[in-house]
């Protein structure tokens, strides 16, 4: 009699789990899968705003770069070197440094403001240092004839620029101490004629932006950004800094930590997110200039897969739970059904074998109230008549 218990329970199981698991097993795929996209997109949209705000950061330096080249001050002054009239120079050189220090103390972004001559040498100079902007005295300014932004400057042609690679400063051939990332923006001066006349030079304090990278590092995360050449600029440790030979020459690279990745991402213009090893990462190229031609580097956020699908395997786990919850009690349930079903007919059929033995006296009866019953009422009547006529013949 255990076979139609059992059956029923097989039954009842079939019938109640094969919707619940096709079920719950599309949602939990379809759950699962808009997780995975929506941390994936989170780090995404971490990479691009990041660079988003460096470039917006950058994206007037240009504007100011042009504006100082076209200010009466600038040509003033190249006019007073060509005429060589030492009281008109005082004044054109006080009225250019006043200028100087009027974008730098508003803007707040450029280390140093530079007029250089076509010899290379700086003839006005704005230093910011400590938030303060100081005209530098005639003494201390330098040559910089054979720097490699000086001479890319002067070869190009009337309305160029020069955006430089992100390098540390120096002063005197020497990095300067403490280290100051820099960009320098620089254009031609050209007169009317269409000579050249000098330079102007833009240090940007690329630290201002370098930090926002540093500080954006969640629990888990490691954000970094390289140079085109995968030369760390920004990243939680601070000897992977600066590995370029033109820097402090330690040869810490991207393309030494993970080649793979290297190869994959330095010089991409796309935002990309792939696997690395254990890790999700997304990388996001950073511009220099408002025509996205020059790559500045590459913002990269490396994330550790458990970080980053911590939400997908949190779900997993509570719809487990759910899900043994739900068919323990659907097994519970149909134990009760089945059970309502089969006692009965088991507690019928052993009543049959017993008058089929001669035992007639035990009344039969059952307390459902379904076709059960009226079978036993029908059994019931016939162990009646059996005991009748074995009353009247024995």
């Amino acid at each position: 009699m255990d076979k139609i218990r059992n059956k029923l329970i097989f039954s009842l199981l079939l019938v109640a789990l094969v919707p619940v698991a096709l079920i719950g097993g599309y949602g939990l795929y379809s759950t699962t899968d808009a997780l995975r996209v929506s941390g994936e997109e989170r780090i995404r949209s971490k990479v691009t705003s990041l660079a988003s705000t460096i470039e917006r950061f950058l994206e007037n330096v240009s504007v100011d770069l042009f504006n100082l080249r076209d200010s009466s001050s600038v040509s003033n002054l190249y006019r007073a070197l060509a005429s060589g009239a030492s009281e008109d120079l005082a004044t054109a050189k006080a009225d250019l440094a006043h200028d100087f220090l009027s974008l730098s103390s508003n803007r707040g972004i450029y280390h140093q403001i530079r007029f250089i001559d076509t010899d290379g040498m700086e003839i006005v100079r704005v230093d910011r240092v400590r938030g303060v902007s100081r005209v530098v005295a005639d003494e201390m300014l330098q040559n910089k004839k054979g720097r490699y932004y000086f001479d890319d400057t002067v070869a190009l042609s009337n309305g160029g620029i020069m955006i430089s690679p992100l390098d540390l400063n120096r002063e005197q051939g020497k990095i300067e101490k403490p280290l100051r990332p820099t960009i320098r923006y620089a254009t031609p001066v050209y007169d009317e004629s269409n000579n050249l006349r000098g330079i102007l030079i833009l240090n940007v304090l690329a630290s201002r932006f370098l930090e926002l990278i540093n500080r954006s590092n969640a629990f888990g995360e490691t954000q970094a950004m390289v140079d085109t050449k995968g030369f760390y600029l920004a990243h939680v440790d601070p000897e992977r800094l600066w590995g370029s030979s033109a820097d402090l020459g330690s040869g810490e690279n991207l393309s030494k930590d993970d080649p793979e990745l290297a190869a994959k991402i330095l010089g991409s213009p796309s935002v990309t997110t792939l696997e690395s090893g254990d890790a999700l990462v997304a990388t996001s190229p950073v511009y220099a200039d408002r025509e996205r031609k020059r790559l500045l580097g590459t913002i990269i956020d490396r994330v550790p897969n458990a970080v980053v699908y911590k939400s997908v395997t949190s779900f997993k786990n509570v719809f487990l739970m759910i899900a043994l919850l739900a068919i323990g009690l659907t097994i519970g349930i149909a134990l009760l059904l089945a059970s309502s079903i089969a006692n009965p007919i088991i507690y019928l059929t052993r009543a049959t074998n017993n008058m089929s033995k001669g035992e007639l006296d035990k009344k039969i009866e059952v307390s459902s109230t379904d076709e059960t019953r009226e079978l036993a009422s029908a059994i019931e009547r016939l162990r009646r008549s059996m005991k009748i006529l074995m009353e009247k013949y024995s």
